[in-house]
């Protein structure tokens, strides 16, 4: 994932969701997440979540949503309502 995320074009955009236990292989990815999107998820615990939708070389415009506990991912996980336009 590392390569294909830093391969894209700038102006590309994505959406990321975690499920369950993302933080287990976030390391690989976060570096990439950080630099090209805009998006820090290190503070994110075991079984928290995130969720994020992020232009790459665009930082200002990311929208980030985390939820750092597994507790509260349990009652309140992350989450996002967004519309895109003029892409």
């Amino acid at each position: 994932m590392r390569d294909y995320l830093s391969q894209l074009n700038d102006g590309s955009v994505i959406v990321a969701v975690s499920a369950d236990e993302a933080t287990n292989h976030l390391g690989i990815v976060e570096s990439v997440f950080q630099r090209h999107y805009g998006v820090r998820v290190h503070d994110v615990r075991y079984r928290g979540s995130f969720a994020f939708i992020a232009q790459k070389g665009y930082p200002d415009k990311t929208v980030l949503s985390k939820v750092l506990s597994e507790e509260k991912s349990h009652t309140t996980p992350a989450h996002l309502n967004a519309i895109i336009t003029g892409i």
